[in-house]
């Protein structure tokens, strides 16, 4: 199976590399690094061929939500048979990535999403108007869908390829909350992974 491993980056010139260089290869038949510079200032772009990723630009800034739809259509057409996203500033561990795919190579799921919350040892710390925040949004999907999940806004996720060619997004500055809610309204299995922020 082949997976890409996809990081939006906004001037990431700091962390790129390390992150590109941290991902591990061996956990599938065939693993490619698909950067999608979303209008960076720095020497994003550079940097993240140097470590040798794929890149995608825009020549401006036009937000989370477009630079997802981007890397997801690039990596359909990749070839990929699961898509990873990762965010490029290093806060989630590469490592965890083989954890995070597993379900999916399994049979288990069609999405599968770290969670900060679901183990309590790895609840990070943050202001607590960010969590209440994190904690409402979640609650409120728990009720749309009848689920029970504890961190729907988490980036650093995994879709099958069936997954990602079925998604219908229309935000540009967010995804996370939408793809919950596009995903099960057309049947696919979700499931959460604990993960430790670095």
């Amino acid at each position: 199976m082949k997976t890409v491993v996809m990081i939006p980056a906004y001037n990431e010139a700091e962390t790129i590399q390390a992150v590109i260089k941290s991902i591990p290869r061996n956990f599938a038949d065939k693993v490619e690094i698909l950067v999608i510079d979303d209008g960076s200032r720095d020497n994003t772009a550079n940097l993240a061929k140097e470590a040798g990723s794929k890149v995608i630009r825009h020549l401006a800034n036009k937000g989370l939500g477009v630079a997802f739809k981007t890397g997801i259509n690039e990596a359909l057409a990749m070839k990929a048979d699961i898509i990873v996203l990762i965010d490029a500033d290093g806060q989630f561990n590469p490592l965890d990535i083989p954890r995070l795919v597993q379900p999916i190579i399994d049979g288990q799921a069609d999405m599968v999403t770290c969670s900060r919350f679901l183990n309590p040892a790895y609840i990070p710390r943050m202001p607590w108007l960010k969590k209440f925040g994190n904690n409402l949004i979640t609650a409120l999907i728990n009720f749309i869908t009848g689920k029970n999940f504890t961190d729907t806004q988490c980036g650093f996720r995994a879709y099958s390829r069936e997954a990602a060619l079925r998604l219908n997004l229309f935000g540009e500055y967010t995804y996370t909350q939408e793809v919950f809610l596009d995903l099960l309204n057309k049947g696919f299995r979700i499931k959460e992974v604990p993960c430790k922020l670095v």
